[in-house]
């Protein structure tokens, strides 16, 4: 890319004059494609007062993470309810003041609630919408309002059934018996029974690296009636049901057996599955169009996390793909959209003041930086080890994210009872003198070192940079290839196309967190002592026992680095004050059932 002598020039001027924040500076050097060294001076220089906000944004898409992965419910022990005060210590945090629940209005008349048509923005168009054939979070969004799963998670991210009825484990644990709940109609109107469950789980245990997991310990899936299965095991299973809870990619939802036989691994995109709302056309780069199902069978209960009572209040939702974030965001003041996903920090000042539109953080997911274990300079755990010693996690997460993110080494987010400090020595260490005498010990000669990253999401390339200029601050020779996120969804499937990649990684039980579930998913962790303890993990049905083992893989994972947590950060959703019955959930992100419109909307 051609530099911008001028462009320089100008922020040069502008930071004389403390005109640009850290984080504008940023995003205007990678609209001018300043190089790392001129970019590293120009911070050097910028003014520590973040409150400035830049009124030129670049193009922005959220990543579609594809490593993002739905957890197991614990045993039946005190802490599986609600993690006490003492077991979960959350670190004070100067973001509490601003992540506040929005009070759900529920005055409006329950008859006046029904019709409209919600708009909703995507940061781009998804890559495809079976949730059985991949991982990313903008896939999710769209079709967790089309599939249903056996079981999922209520408020308290506890398992619960969903197209289950009853869920029965032997003494033994090596016999699942799942009872269905009986009259639920696919979108095509063909009712679900054992037949199309099996066929679901037979795709999922095939194409899926989780539903490969799963077989692992499975010998046989055999259909007792219409509406019974009997899961025949090899060794106990633990996670049995959180497993096929996923419902963040890679999981696996409940097809028609006329659709999944013969499907194979590619993805099935005219999705037909039990859900609230049924899709109408998915017109690339245009919207993904669902209407409501109205022959939907609800469960009789009260709503329940992703599970529950699912109103469909709206006629009709359209996904739209807006890459550019300034754009989504003028489309929300100016009545045009109802809802935005994912909003990057800078722009939460943008709100200030305006009564028509709720914007508010919440704890989300952890950012990471995903190593080759397989192939290339990274295959060496000293260059690993190296690379984890020299960052300084608060520069990275502050070019990124503002104040809207949080240092904490555990795996788990302190929300969540499984939360822990093991390995936490390694974590942000800050130490460019370690990582120089480790570079030198695994004999690095200035090899190049491909770092895979987006332009699409502002946040992501920003804090992608700074990551970079810590790594060549050491002497680490660094090629950034910056693509749109689909490309680098794409590129870091081969191991001889990169080194490292940004990403975010979340979830609620360690066993089934992508790294550790699988030794398929890139990064390609695959040690002997990683393997025993992922089995061991998986298996065990006591909490204490399970945490125990967590907290050896955890120290497991700070020593032989597949991956660098960075730090926690929040997600910031956006919404008109018309849209009315959004709850909020953290780490599988959000849904639209249970909505409304105002009637002036409607």
């Amino acid at each position: 890319m051609e530099r911008s002598l001028s462009g320089v020039a100008s922020l040069s001027s502008k930071l004389e004059n403390t005109q640009f924040s850290r984080r504008a500076l940023l995003k205007k050097s990678a609209v001018l494609g300043v190089s790392l060294p001129t970019m590293a001076a120009l911070i050097s220089a910028c003014a520590e007062d973040d409150d400035v906000v830049d009124d030129e944004d670049i193009a922005a898409e959220e990543p579609d993470d594809d490593d993002e992965v739905e957890e197991e419910e614990e045993p039946d022990v005190e802490t599986d309810d609600e993690p006490e005060e003492d077991d979960v210590e959350e670190e004070p945090d100067e973001e509490d003041d601003d992540v506040e629940e929005e009070p759900v209005d529920d005055e409006t008349p329950e008859e006046e609630r029904y019709g409209g048509s919600l708009y909703t923005t995507l940061v781009g168009d998804p890559p495809q919408l079976d949730m059985m054939a991949g991982t990313q979070i903008l896939m999710r969004f769209v079709s967790t309002h089309m599939n249903e799963n056996l079981f999922t998670r209520d408020d308290d991210f506890q398992i619960i059934p969903e197209l289950a009825d009853t869920h029965e484990v032997s003494d033994d644990g090596l016999l699942n018996t799942v009872v269905l709940r009986e009259g639920v109609p696919f979108h095509n109107g063909e009712e679900m029974t054992a037949a199309d469950v099996i066929a679901s789980m037979d795709r999922w245990m095939e194409i899926s690296g989780m539903g490969g997991t799963f077989a692992e310990s499975v010998d046989d899936v055999e259909q007792v009636d219409d509406y019974t299965i009997e899961v025949h095991m090899n060794t106990p299973l633990g996670t049995f049901a959180p497993m096929l809870a996923n419902r963040m990619g890679g999981g696996c939802p409940i097809y028609p057996a006329s659709i999944v036989e013969g499907a194979g691994p590619e993805p099935i995109n005219d999705v037909v599955s039990t859900g609230p709302y049924k899709l109408v056309e998915w017109v690339s780069d245009t919207h993904v169009h669902m209407e409501r199902f109205e022959e939907y069978a609800a469960r009789d209960s009260e709503p329940m996390g992703y599970g529950g009572l699912k109103k469909q209040y709206v006629d009709e939702i359209f996904f739209i793909p807006v890459p550019d974030e300034a754009a989504r965001i003028a489309g929300l003041q100016a009545g045009d959209y109802h809802f935005l996903d994912d909003i990057s920090p800078d722009h939460l000042e943008t709100f200030e003041g305006d009564d028509d539109i709720i914007a508010n953080p919440e704890p989300f997911t952890w950012m990471s930086l995903v190593l080759n274990t397989q192939e290339g300079i990274m295959s060496d755990v000293r260059m690993r080890q190296a690379l984890q010693a020299c960052l300084n996690h608060e520069e990275i997460l502050r070019a990124g994210y503002g104040d809207h993110f949080r240092l904490d080494p555990s795996l788990i987010l302190q929300e969540v009872v499984w939360h822990s400090d093991a390995g936490g020595e390694l974590y942000d260490q800050r130490d460019p003198d370690r990582a120089q005498q480790l570079m030198e010990e695994a004999g690095y000669d200035g090899e190049e070192i491909t770092f895979l990253t987006t332009s699409e999401y502002t946040d992501r390339y920003n804090a992608s940079m700074m990551a970079a200029q810590q790594m060549e601050d050491v002497g680490m020779n660094v090629v950034t290839d910056v693509y749109d996120w689909a490309t680098v969804g794409e590129r870091r499937a081969d191991p001889e196309l990169w080194d490292l990649f940004y990403t975010s990684i979340g979830g609620m039980d360690p066993a089934l967190t992508v790294f550790v579930a699988s030794t398929t998913w890139p990064g390609w962790w695959d040690t002997d002592r990683k393997v025993e303890l992922a089995a061991q993990l998986r298996e065990e049905t006591d909490f204490d026992a399970r945490y125990e083992l967590f907290e050896q893989l955890q120290e497991l994972f700070y020593e032989e680095v597949p991956v660098i947590k960075l730090g926690d950060i929040y997600q910031i959703y956006a919404r008109s004050t018309k849209l009315q019955g959004f709850k909020p959930l953290i780490i599988q992100g959000s849904f639209l059932w249970n909505c409304w419109l105002e009637e002036d909307n409607a």
